[in-house]
């Protein structure tokens, strides 16, 4: 049986977390602002509570985000991908997933200048992007290799870390999924 679909419960109108918005500067009337504010709340079913957030790059459905420390910017960037000297330890997680697992944020282009989206703060989540064989209900980490994913191996100081609030729930997680998530508000937490 699939998990049944999440959706806003909050009373404010417009609010669906399937929706990507482009700003494009040859709009009218949108332009000069996207229809929340970056860093809005929203909640819905199944526990879940949304933010509203922008982006700059492509984020695929499941991909594990980290919100800028910048206040008020609320733009995201993929987790992990990289070596990582110091982790950001504290900032804030979130999950691109939408209603069923299926939501993909696409790159601005021509004259956009941003998408906007509602990302997974909590609850539970259809969709997370994880490594092959991630263990069920433990400490999740940062994927060295590949942005936006998680895995239960530690890969070690400098090149992973801990991701604090957030399991792989239901199944062992797969890279092909989809793999479902408890989310508690998760954020960095130290070198793995």
């Amino acid at each position: 049986m699939a998990n049944p679909a999440i959706y806003s419960t909050t009373t404010q109108s417009g609010i669906d977390v399937n929706a990507v918005f482009y700003l494009d500067t040859k709009s009218y009337p949108e332009y000069p602002a996207p229809p929340f504010l970056p860093g809005e709340l929203a909640w819905g079913t199944d526990g879940s509570e949304w933010v509203y957030c922008t982006a700059s790059i492509t984020l695929g459905n499941g991909s594990v985000c980290i919100v800028s420390e910048v206040p008020g910017s609320w733009s995201v960037a993929l987790i992990g991908g990289a070596t990582v000297a110091t982790p950001p330890t504290g900032d804030l997680l979130g999950v691109v997933s939408g209603s069923t697992g299926t939501l993909a944020v696409g790159a601005p282009s021509g004259t956009q200048t941003g998408s906007f989206f509602w990302m997974q703060r909590a609850g539970n989540c259809q969709a997370l992007n994880c490594a092959a064989s991630t263990s069920k209900d433990t400490l999740l980490h940062s994927s060295a290799t590949v942005a936006g994913q998680v895995t239960s191996t530690s890969g070690g100081s400098g090149t992973s870390y801990q991701l604090n609030g957030m399991v792989v729930s239901q199944a062992t997680g797969s890279a092909a999924g989809p793999n479902t998530a408890i989310l508690n508000y998760p954020t960095v937490g130290v070198t793995a």
